[in-house]
């Protein structure tokens, strides 16, 4: 659904991304993860067709890029609040999307009960919050039902409500739609419930990691007594972490010190523990 190849992009001299390649099936649901200006807003832009590649080919939904209106009917895009207009209402934005696409004035209020923005949908958008904004965003961005959706920190702003609203509509549509997703989100923990491939950008490369459901990076040791401060990677007063290579080693210095064992868990390998290896976060 999404292939790329040899893919660079530039600003003036400056080189932002520099020759990926990957490719994303149909029905993928896939991470995008980096640093603030790692360039993953550039990628995105890119592949949307927003902004022009100094090399490369991108297939995105079947069309090569550019591909002029054609690609906006089979992808959405959620962008930052930067796009909205703040004197139209939020049914403005989305009947101007339904008008473009040739879609009933019905699907408005579907999706916008689907999103829970429908008891503010008439009113400007220059009186709603972040989180109300965002709503806008998402729903502008999936109201044609697109093949592929691009979404760009759409957590921003959401209490918990919203965020858990937001994920398991996404998560329903790629079940439901067969829609594929590419997520940017610095929200490493929804990363992480959405899916286990990932790709990191990291000065301007794409590494792709895929972690399997198994795969664990280090335990849980809990123990009944207060731990004495030497044990530094305490995650608690009763509690510390500990890596697979190292368990049996702990579990007899624990035994020898005279500490009662309450449990053992494997923490599952998640994005941030990649992420505090590939970027060197202590």
């Amino acid at each position: 659904m999404i292939e790329v190849k040899n893919l660079s992009v530039s600003y003036g001299n400056k080189a932002i991304l520099k020759q990926l390649n990957f490719q994303i099936k149909a029905g993928e649901v896939v991470g995008l993860v980096g640093p603030n200006g790692a360039g993953k807003t550039t990628l995105l832009s890119a592949l949307t067709g927003l902004l022009p590649y100094s090399e490369g080919q991108v297939k995105v939904a079947s069309l090569d890029l550019p591909a002029g209106k054609s690609l906006y009917q089979k992808i959405g895009f959620m962008q930052d609040n930067s796009v909205l207009y703040p004197q139209l209402t939020g049914y403005d934005h989305l009947q101007y999307i339904a008008l473009a696409q040739g879609l009933s004035k019905e699907s408005i209020i579907v999706t916008a009960k689907r999103v829970g923005m429908i008891g503010y949908l008439d009113q400007a958008v220059g009186t709603y919050s972040l989180g109300m904004k965002q709503h806008l965003l998402f729903a502008c961005a999936i109201l044609h039902r697109p093949q592929v959706l691009f979404l760009d920190e759409p957590y921003n702003g959401l209490d918990p409500t919203s965020l858990i609203r937001i994920r398991e509509l996404v998560m329903q549509l790629n079940r439901e739609e067969g829609m594929t997703v590419l997520i940017s989100s610095h929200n490493l923990d929804e990363i992480d419930r959405m899916t286990r491939r990932i790709l990191f950008v990291k000065e301007g490369q794409i590494i792709e990691r895929t972690l399997a459901q198994n795969e664990t990076s280090d335990y849980v040791v809990t123990v009944q007594e207060k731990l004495a401060d030497d044990w530094l990677r305490r995650l608690s007063a009763h509690s510390f972490l500990v890596s697979a290579s190292q368990l049996s080693q702990a579990l007899g210095s624990l035994e020898r010190a005279g500490l009662t064992l309450k449990g053992v868990e494997p923490r599952q390998l998640g994005s941030e523990q990649v992420y505090r290896e590939l970027f060197e976060v202590n």
